[in-house]
């Protein structure tokens, strides 16, 4: 048990850090998830499939990160004729971040808001 300020201080970023990590981790195994989730709606080859996964996580993680992912999968699932009401894609990438967290095992991220 850390007995002196030094100590929690150190405590403290060492649990901070952790955090972000795991935060990073969450949001890119949801978006990961997601990108999966619109390929096998579109039916999408295995090579198709991950170029889609590798364009949804090259998106830069800023401010704007979950309406980037978002409108990036709606224009795929327009541009094969497959599109979808935007609250429902918010909804399935919710569900992505929960099994993210799940997957992860460990409790979710107290910030649970676009990067």
């Amino acid at each position: 048990m850390p007995t002196t300020f030094q100590d929690r201080e150190q405590a403290f970023e060492a649990k901070f850090a952790h955090d972000e990590e795991f935060r990073f981790l969450a949001y890119a195994r949801r978006d990961k998830l997601f990108a999966h989730w619109a390929a096998n709606r579109l039916q999408l080859s295995e090579v198709a499939t991950e170029a889609l996964v590798k364009e949804i996580l090259a998106i830069p993680n800023r401010t704007a990160h979950d309406r980037a992912v978002l409108d990036h999968i709606a224009g795929a699932l327009l541009a094969h004729g497959a599109g979808t009401v935007e609250a429902d894609l918010a909804k399935t990438l919710s569900a992505c971040m929960q099994d993210a967290i799940q997957q992860l095992g460990e409790a979710p991220p107290h910030n649970t808001g676009g990067i």
